[in-house]
């Protein structure tokens, strides 16, 4: 069976107005552009779109860890009673410096580990490569 697939409008704007770039810019004399210009732009945007994915498969494994949490507080709170969470937010609020301390750290070396590290390395690897 064979399909036929047709170009909206769009596309074929889009494909026209491409090829007539592509044709001015390759027979242009005036216009100079630095050999590596491309090699920055890409290595820029896979830095951007590493980045990216980076922050929201940190921010999916939070979510886990906050949803995880919540479930756990639900079951303490079904088994035990409402009891359990006033004594949990008394332990919460007299305790919030060393709590909120040690949240922190943990998420600095979390972030450090997955955010930081992972990109550092990535590129790292991919300098050492080219020279």
């Amino acid at each position: 069976m064979i399909k036929f697939v047709t170009m909206s409008q769009e596309q074929i704007i889009h494909k026209e107005l491409g090829k007539l770039i592509h044709d001015a810019l390759i027979t242009s004399d005036e216009l100079n552009i630095p050999s590596g210009l491309t090699d920055k732009t890409i290595r820029k945007l896979e830095k951007k779109f590493l980045l990216r994915e980076l922050v929201l498969e940190l921010s999916f494994k939070v979510g886990l860890i906050l949803g995880s949490l919540a479930v756990l507080t639900g079951v303490f709170v079904w088994i035990y009673g409402s009891a359990v969470l006033t004594r949990m937010y008394t332990f919460f609020v007299n305790n919030w410096q060393i709590i909120t301390s040690l949240l922190l750290l943990i998420f600095i070396t979390i972030l450090i580990d997955q955010i930081g590290l992972r990109f550092y390395n990535t590129f790292k690897k991919e300098v050492s490569w080219k020279v």
